[in-house]
């Protein structure tokens, strides 16, 4: 007994409450981080969308570029939008290639505006719910 009062006699020591607090942050810490990056490595999107540039080609209008693609023809879809009203007045209709996704070169027809010349539009492209290209278009 008395070895172990000298030992104790001038040591201080850290609570043993303060311990288990220190030992569950730690822990927490470590639980975030491995969590972190279990989930960016998990994650969906990346976040980069697809980006189309088009550009009237006479009576249609021609995708002339598809970046960060391709776009999925299933869920790609046109809007026509009139330039004076600002409401969806038609629609178009993508002639994919053979593998089904819209690319550069593909062609969109414009369905449901009115044909009166020199009527200007905006075509909208869509894929799912982003906006991903626009261009105007002009009754020929």
């Amino acid at each position: 007994m008395k070895a172990n009062r000298k030992f104790r006699e001038g040591q201080e020591a850290v609570s043993a409450v303060i311990g288990v607090i220190l030992m569950v942050a730690i822990t927490v810490a470590i639980a975030a981080t491995v969590y972190v990056y279990v989930s960016g490595m998990i994650g969906g999107q990346s976040g980069i969308k697809a980006t189309v540039t088009m550009q009237q080609s006479g009576a249609a209008v021609l995708i002339t570029q598809i970046q960060n693609g391709p776009v999925k023809n299933s869920t790609a879809s046109i809007v026509v939008v009139n330039m004076t009203s600002g409401l969806p007045e038609g629609s178009g209709m993508i002639h994919a290639s053979a593998n089904g996704n819209v690319e550069g070169t593909n062609v969109i027809t414009l369905s449901g505006i009115t044909t009166e010349a020199g009527q200007r539009y905006t075509v909208q492209f869509k894929y799912g719910t982003d906006l991903v290209g626009t261009c105007t278009y002009i009754v020929p």
